[in-house]
């Protein structure tokens, strides 16, 4: 009896022990980031990161901007390549190229580089003729682009969603503690939130600036809420202006 009681209470324990560590959960600690291979000097560091962010914005608006055209069922090959994307990009930032430091133009060859690597990825995708929607957005390039820049860099892109969908959107705290303090601004709060930070033992500065849903984004995003979207995803209840998520660069600082 005694030993039968010695082995259901190990079992029991062991049970116990199973449900108090959930499977599938995140590991507690951890830094997203710890190779920075990629640093700017302090003094460069907001500089930086905003050309950074801006290059990506400008990104995300050429495609949008191509976005009839790329879903357009009877077009076979479309021409945008990563050659021409690249040299859109590089026009829409001239300004910023013009007075940019040696290390802010090395970052933003890689990131042309990184973007450019995307768009010719998806060659087969964008191509597909007889089907109109692709799974090719704004939000999926640059996605795409900031793991392969981060992957070359350590220079941290991503936008955190305000409902993400992706698990690469999920957003820190931080970047949770920005978007809520955009929500709680209004639309007409659009300045950046910045601040030195570490991460691990590397120092670093991060930008963050609001996303704000544009009116072609309604129908995923848009109302009733709750109702499923042509994804499936369920829409979000918002209207054009609200915010969607963040903009957020982190860039390592070289003291």
């Amino acid at each position: 009896m005694i030993r039968h009681a010695i082995v259901m209470i190990s079992i029991i324990s062991a049970a116990m022990s199973a449900a108090a560590d959930p499977i599938g959960a995140r590991a507690k600690g951890g830094y997203p980031e710890y190779l920075f291979l990629e640093k700017a000097p302090r003094s460069e560091a907001p500089a930086t990161a905003q050309k950074l962010a801006r290059a990506v914005i400008a990104g995300r608006m050429i495609i949008f901007a191509y976005s009839r055209k790329l879903t357009d069922p009877a077009l076979g090959d479309k021409g945008f390549t990563g050659e021409f994307f690249e040299g859109q990009w590089r026009a829409a930032l001239e300004g910023e190229l013009i007075d940019a430091t040696p290390s802010q133009r090395r970052m933003l060859e890689k990131l042309f580089w990184a973007g450019r690597q995307v768009i010719d990825n998806n060659q087969d995708r964008l191509n597909v003729k007889g089907i109109a929607w692709k799974n090719f957005l704004p939000a999926k390039w640059e996605r795409e682009m900031g793991q392969v820049f981060t992957a070359r860099t350590g220079i941290i892109i991503k936008q955190p969603g305000r409902n993400y969908r992706s698990p690469v959107n999920v957003p820190d705290e931080v970047e949770r503690s920005a978007m809520q303090h955009y929500v709680n601004a209004g639309r007409d709060e659009n300045r950046p939130q910045t601040a030195f930070a570490t991460m691990g033992k590397q120092a670093v500065y991060r930008h963050m600036e609001p996303i704000r849903l544009m009116d072609a984004c309604l129908s995923c995003h848009g109302k009733p809420k709750g109702e499923p979207d042509m994804l499936g995803y369920a829409r979000d209840g918002l209207e054009a202006g609200d915010l969607i998520g963040l903009m957020s660069v982190t860039v390592a600082v070289d003291d």
